[in-house]
């Protein structure tokens, strides 16, 4: 059996350089609430750049509650990471997502407040 690349090219059965490079294992990192600024530095900007790809998301805990829980999550495609908040849990999938997706959004908008000077103190060209 031949193996090929995801370009279609036939890689050597000694080329363990080329399967490390195609490797799509997920990575899960857990953070608490207070962190997701961390998170967000660390998975989703590169060189403080946001991957637009980004999906947000609720994982459904697993520790044999009878009651259904959802952590909110998101998910970075480009590096395959998918990053799970701990200490928050909702009962509904929606209302994971929404509050994910409404912690990131007051994140860019602090630090989009902290680079940008007023409006009255800006250079009129």
């Amino acid at each position: 059996m031949r193996r090929s690349s995801p370009d279609g090219l036939p890689l050597s059965e000694n080329d363990d350089r080329a399967s490390c490079r195609h490797t799509t294992a997920l990575q899960r990192f857990y953070y608490a609430s207070h962190q997701v600024a961390i998170a967000y530095d660390v998975h989703i900007c590169e060189a403080g750049v946001p991957d637009v790809d980004t999906i947000y998301g609720a994982c459904p805990r697993h520790e044999g509650e009878r009651l259904a829980a959802y952590h909110p999550s998101f998910h970075v495609p480009g590096k395959n990471h998918t990053v799970i908040i701990t200490d928050c849990r909702f009962g509904e999938e929606n209302l994971a997502k929404a509050w994910m997706a409404d912690r990131i959004r007051q994140l860019i908008l602090s630090r989009r407040s902290q680079w940008l000077p007023p409006a009255r103190y800006r250079r009129q060209c």
